[in-house]
């Protein structure tokens, strides 16, 4: 129902572990487990979250200091409860966008984390924020690393995702990166190995769009460019982690 691989924790396999290429600041997974009772189904994390930051020297000391994760969480409609565990439950009908709720709250937690470590988050949270985009618009996709295209020069370039059948890049609009990316679908383009490769440009066009829109014609002639914008309305979630 969500596109990732699920590995069944009980004999029953109502209880099961997640698996998403998402990861904290240190490189330790994102921890992402469901349950389902009944007609309802639990996202959560085991109380995973926290037990990550109290390794990284977060204090929780006292209930006042969970607010920030509450914070968080809440608008995504996802819950921090008595155990400690971030969860949301949902209709059975209604899995995909509550799963990408649950993602967009984690997620935002690990952008969290790497501003109090002064890491820069803009690239790696915008390929997240892609990868969550991409799911909950087609849930029955599969979602996985992009591979790695040879172009007519020999250069071999990794793409970020693979995605129904297209590779995927995820960009900004600064020109540098626009003319990078040109530069590396053309070469791949050239190459007749590549004659017929669906190429899917996401283009984070949320802070400026009319700029978007001038540096997405420099793609169009080699890849299909997406804005960001809208690959949101069509995942029909619009909340960014912050």
């Amino acid at each position: 129902m969500i596109g990732f691989v699920c590995h069944p924790l009980n004999a029953e396999g109502s209880v099961a572990m997640i698996d998403t290429p998402f990861a904290f600041a240190d490189g330790d997974g994102i921890p992402v487990f469901v349950e389902k009772i009944g007609s309802t189904v639990r996202f959560f994390d085991d109380g995973g979250v926290i037990m990550h930051l109290i390794g990284r020297g977060v204090s929780f000391d006292d209930h006042r200091r969970t607010r920030f994760l509450k914070n968080i969480a809440e608008p995504n409609g996802v819950q921090l409860n008595d155990s400690g565990e971030l969860e949301i439950w949902s209709k059975s009908n209604e899995v995909q966008k509550a799963f990408a709720q649950y993602l967009t709250t984690v997620l935002a937690v690990t952008s969290w984390e790497k501003e109090q470590c002064g890491v820069s988050t803009d690239s790696s949270l915008l390929l997240d924020e892609v990868a969550i985009y991409l799911q909950a618009w087609k849930p029955s996709a599969v979602l996985a690393d992009g591979k790695e295209i040879s172009g007519v020069t020999g250069h071999v370039y990794k793409m970020d995702f693979q995605f129904d059948g297209s590779a995927v890049l995820a960009i900004g609009i600064h020109p540098a990166s626009v003319s990078s990316t040109a530069k590396k679908l053309l070469d791949i383009r050239a190459a007749t190995e590549n004659e017929g490769l669906n190429i899917l440009v996401v283009m984070d066009d949320r802070q400026d769009q009319d700029a978007a829109r001038r540096e997405g014609l420099v793609l169009d002639s080699v890849g299909k460019v997406m804005m960001m914008t809208k690959l949101q309305e069509r995942s029909r979630i619009h909340t960014r982690p912050s």
